[in-house]
């Protein structure tokens, strides 16, 4: 009798120390005994928007290095470097002006090749006929609504009018033929052609040759 119950104490003994192992260390992780806990994973922070840098003008025109001799209107003229030249390819004999764009045969067209018909330098020539100079200038410039004013100007010798501080518009005659130069910007893009201003348009006035007997009629 006393053997069977020395083996039951002793399993009663083993039972309690499993316990109090269980409480002091714990219950095993969930990964086995002895397994590195899992790092709570780490929050990235979101990229930081940039702002794409506006756009400015160049810090001044190009320079006047290009040469367009116009077969049509028997003009030459200095133009910006890298400019888009398209010439004439038909008199002018209708509205000078009614047509804006690009599209116009009738004139030949110096254009910026970022702004197109927003920036250009426009040219054409005709006989007067029986009008006199003072007399075809006047009619012309009439046309053009943004020479509220006129002062007089000479181009390669030749005489006329030109627009105010605000309308960059040559007209002048010579040799019974007559001339219109003008610098053409849209009001769209003030702050892109802020620079090309009277000053610069009387720098290409200042190269222009007339060869009003090289004009096709």
């Amino acid at each position: 009798m006393n053997k069977p119950v020395s083996l039951g104490l002793g399993a009663a003994a083993v039972v309690a120390a499993l316990v109090i192992g269980v409480r002091v260390l714990g219950a095993p992780s969930p990964g086995g005994v002895g397994a590195v806990p899992s790092a709570s994973p780490s929050i990235t922070p979101a990229p930081t928007a940039t702002t794409e840098p506006s756009a400015s003008p160049p810090a001044s025109p190009p320079p006047l290095t290009q040469t367009f001799t116009s077969t049509v209107h028997g003009i030459s003229l200095s133009y910006p470097e890298g400019w888009i030249a398209q010439a004439a390819t038909e008199p002018w004999t209708d509205c000078l002006y009614c047509t804006l764009s690009l599209s116009n045969p009738q004139i030949d067209v110096l254009y910026d090749p970022v702004l197109g018909d927003g920036l250009m330098l426009r040219i054409a020539s005709q006989p007067i006929g029986e009008s006199t100079p003072e007399d075809w200038v006047a009619a012309q410039m009439a046309t053009w609504d943004r020479c509220t004013t006129t002062e007089p100007i000479v181009v390669d010798g030749a005489t006329g009018l030109s627009g105010g501080e605000s309308c960059n518009h040559a007209l002048v005659t010579t040799a019974r033929r007559g001339y219109s130069i003008d610098l053409w910007w849209s009001l769209d893009d003030l702050d892109l052609v802020a620079q090309y201003d009277r000053a610069w348009f009387e720098d290409v006035l200042a190269t222009v040759q007339l060869h009003p007997e090289d004009a096709v009629d």
